[in-house]
């Protein structure tokens, strides 16, 4: 059972959008219902557009959730994440209509046919996008052991900011996937703010280093987006893990360790 905290006034939430790929075909290694048409994502940005909704990047509004800056009215951030060669262009054709983005790279991917080349990157780092982590390889922070999160958690970083020659600032859990440990490893590596997923609306008293956001599917219309950013048709973030996710982590875990043991059972039978 979730413990929350007050609940916000009505209207209050604050949307936060996930895209991973902008394509008409999925990337390598990317699900169908994970990828949006380019059709589909301009049909997207006109919604946006027309929301009124003010944009910003996540540093913005982690800043303002922290009381740091002030917080428009009605805000609305879009992030994308795992970093394709086909998010430059989505991220252009936002900046074109006045929207800002925040993208999260796994940065064992870059160069290879399951990421954004080198060029990509550097296009999105010319195009005006917030480029924040998204680990090494893209696990299940919350199965692995603490040192082992760490090193995906802060090379990173590392390496993103090698490539970028610039500071790195905010983070993107794989899968959403968190808890107390990892989000404490993810600030002691030096991000000041972080994304995860939830499916809820984010709002002034949510945590700038889980910041709910909302997965923008194959199938999701322009009206189902359009009640999104009118504060609709998805719940307001809870301030504390449910207890469903952590029946699902534990699950997750068993399942690993009973893999790790089967596997190395069969290594001492060969």
């Amino acid at each position: 059972m979730s413990v929350e905290r007050d609940r916000p006034p009505a209207g209050a939430g604050i949307p936060v959008l996930l895209y991973h790929s902008v394509a008409d075909a999925p990337p390598p290694g990317q699900q169908l219902q994970f990828t949006v048409t380019p059709a589909r994502f301009a049909e997207h940005v006109a919604t946006i557009s027309a929301s009124g909704r003010t944009p910003m990047t996540i540093s913005e509004l982690a800043s303002a959730l922290n009381g740091q800056r002030a917080l428009p009215e009605r805000p609305v951030a879009v992030t994308f994440d795992d970093g394709f060669d086909d998010t430059p262009p989505a991220v252009s054709q936002l900046r074109a209509a006045g929207i800002s983005s925040t993208v999260y790279v796994t940065t064992g991917n870059i160069g290879t046919p399951r990421g954004i080349s080198l060029a990509g990157l550097a296009a999105l780092a010319d195009g005006g996008a917030e480029l924040g982590a998204h680990t090494v390889s893209h696990p299940h922070l919350d199965e692995l052991p603490a040192r082992a999160a760490a090193s995906e958690i802060g090379d990173s970083r590392r390496q993103l900011e090698e490539h970028l020659g610039r500071s790195v600032a905010t983070f993107a859990y794989p899968h959403g996937d968190h808890g107390r440990r990892v989000r404490a490893a993810v600030v002691a590596a030096g991000f000041t703010s972080a994304a995860a997923v939830k499916n809820a609306l984010s709002h002034r008293g949510d945590d700038p280093f889980a910041i709910a956001r909302w997965t923008v599917m194959h199938d999701t219309s322009t009206e189902q987006l359009a009640r999104i950013l009118a504060g609709d048709g998805a719940p307001l973030a809870w301030a504390r893990e449910r207890y469903r996710t952590w029946a699902y982590r534990e699950a997750r875990r068993m399942r690993r360790r009973v893999r790790s043991i089967a596997s190395a059972g069969a290594e001492r039978r060969r």
